[in-house]
């Protein structure tokens, strides 16, 4: 190792001490959002690359240390490279049917309604495979993290029986991405070295922005338009006279309420239940019209209509 290589390492080591007192990395939104669009990105990749039809979803994503991170991966098909970057490996972990899925597609087949997963080491042709399936799964989060940091992954063994025995001694810790497969219910899962990502944890630590909405510039012309072909009711509110509880009791149809003239000049204009004008009542060529006269501004105080007293 030379001078140079030394000098990143023990930069990695001091920025993997100083930010083990704050949040984890995984935590930072743009982080995450960054893997979930890589894991959207594996559907079209996996059936681009081996005719696989399957929809990948973000399952988890979690900061651990390595060995239990990795531990529930154990008797899955295990890829690890190593990453000279950072001096530091990963690992992608995928169940072994997804490896057989992807050869029978490759051979005609669809991928589906396979027998018993086989019960013995894998070909040169099947560890070759299994590299390429990891290389397509992190290759998309390779892709989304490019612009931030750069890394290369170099193959260093396939296992058919991922063991993460080996990878007890290890202090440093992992950021896990967990996808699942829907259509067979298989996962795949990639660990990264949480001291890499952590060299840019300022660069990935502005909020997520969203993307500008562009808006339809006939939309609000078209939107003006139907409100203004809304029909809506309105309904004329006279202030009748005050009477006792007693002479409502004793109304009957055929009973006449007596209101002043004067009174019922001054009406109130409602619309869904709510005053919106005030106004005089009149006539106009045989029909009753209504002169409106002052708003009514909601909240407000509504202007009072003196009572119309019950004439003797």
């Amino acid at each position: 190792m030379d001078t140079a290589d030394e000098d990143q390492l023990k930069r990695m080591e001091i920025t993997e001490i100083f930010h083990s007192t704050i949040a984890p990395i995984v935590e930072l939104p743009m982080l995450r959002a960054l893997l979930e669009a890589s894991v959207q990105d594996c559907s079209a990749a996996l059936r681009e690359a081996f005719g696989l039809r399957v929809e990948a979803v973000l399952e988890r994503t979690v900061q651990q240390g390595a060995y239990e991170a990795l531990g529930p991966c154990s008797g899955m098909i295990g890829t690890v490279y190593s990453i000279s970057e950072w001096n530091a490996r990963a690992v992608v972990a995928f169940d072994a049917m997804l490896l057989f899925r992807a050869l029978d597609t490759m051979y005609g087949g669809d991928g589906r309604n396979l027998g018993e997963v086989p019960a013995r080491g894998l070909s040169a042709l099947e560890q070759s495979i299994a590299d390429q399936i990891a290389r397509v799964v992190i290759g998309q989060i390779q892709a989304r993290l490019a612009p931030y940091v750069a890394f290369g992954c170099d193959l260093e063994r396939v296992e058919r029986a991922f063991d993460a025995e080996p990878f007890g001694k290890e202090k440093s810790e992992l950021v896990l991405v967990q996808l699942l497969l829907e259509a067979f219910d298989e996962r795949i899962v990639v660990a990264l070295p949480a001291r890499g990502l952590e060299l840019v944890r300022d660069q990935i630590s502005a909020p997520v922005e969203e993307a500008p909405v562009e808006l339809d510039p006939n939309w609000g012309r078209n939107l003006a338009q139907s409100i203004g072909r809304t029909e809506v009711e309105l309904v004329a509110v006279a202030v009748g006279p005050s009477m006792s509880l007693g002479d409502v009791a004793a109304l009957r149809p055929g009973s006449l309420v007596e209101f002043d003239a004067d009174q019922l000049e001054h009406v109130r204009i409602e619309s869904d239940g709510e005053a919106i004008f005030e106004g005089q009542l009149g006539q106009q060529k045989g029909y009753f019209s209504i002169c409106l006269e002052t708003p009514v501004v909601p909240g407000a105080d509504e202007a009072h209509v003196p009572p119309v007293r019950r004439r003797a």
